[in-house]
């Protein structure tokens, strides 16, 4: 019986180690949660502020009734924020058919 109220003891232990381990970890993820929400809160922010810079330095050009060509370059965004970027059209009439098998490149 010494052996069985052993490995009772042992399965505590594991079960008490895995408990604090999970709680812990819950904790941190609590944690990093809350950071993210902060970082999203402030990269909103720079956003809102961005937009309202951009928003009067086009009606203070307009004003002064000259194009503001510095913003021709922009590129659209996608949903993520991202650049996107258009790919060059392919020309069908100059492309060259592969090499057959044998003939070099």
């Amino acid at each position: 019986m010494g052996v069985y109220h052993h490995s009772q003891e042992t399965m505590a232990m594991v079960l008490a180690k895995f408990q604090e381990t999970q709680r812990l970890q819950e904790e941190q993820y609590l944690g990093f949660r809350e950071e993210l929400k902060s970082i999203n809160s402030t990269l909103g922010t720079i956003v809102g502020v961005l937009k309202e810079v951009l928003k009067t330095r086009r009606d203070t050009v307009a004003q002064q009734g000259a194009p503001d060509t510095s913003l021709d370059d922009e590129l659209p965004t996608n949903s993520t924020g991202a650049s996107r970027q258009e790919a060059p059209p392919e020309d069908h009439h100059t492309s060259t058919p592969p090499p057959a098998d044998g003939e070099p490149p």
